[in-house]
């Protein structure tokens, strides 16, 4: 099981909006059965870390390719990503293995 992490960042400003709108892609991804349960987080300045952040993370059970055959992504979905992509500058990805007990070694 891995945990994935895309980080955007945003022009100056337009965090809670960027947020926004990825809270709603992600639940759209999640409706259509491609994306598992997710949550957004974001800094805009009023709590400690970086400005001009925002966080989506899901887990997924093995890494794929968003190109793979026979995914396609909702009209909805593929609309709000112009959206999105007028109001961050950067974006990128981060995986990481989940620990569980099937990995456990003596500590």
């Amino acid at each position: 099981m891995y945990e994935l992490r895309r980080t955007y960042v945003t022009k100056p400003g337009k965090e809670r909006l960027v947020a926004s709108i990825l809270q709603r892609m992600g639940q759209i991804l999640v409706d259509a059965g491609i994306r598992e349960p997710f949550h957004v987080s974001f800094s805009g300045g009023t709590t400690p870390g970086d400005k001009q952040l925002v966080r989506m993370t899901w887990t997924a059970e093995k890494i794929e390719s968003t190109f793979r055959g026979g995914r396609e992504n909702p009209p909805e979905y593929t609309a709000m990503m112009s959206q999105r992509d007028e109001l961050t500058t950067d974006t990128w990805i981060e995986f990481n293995e989940l620990m569980n007990d099937d990995k456990m070694i003596d500590a």
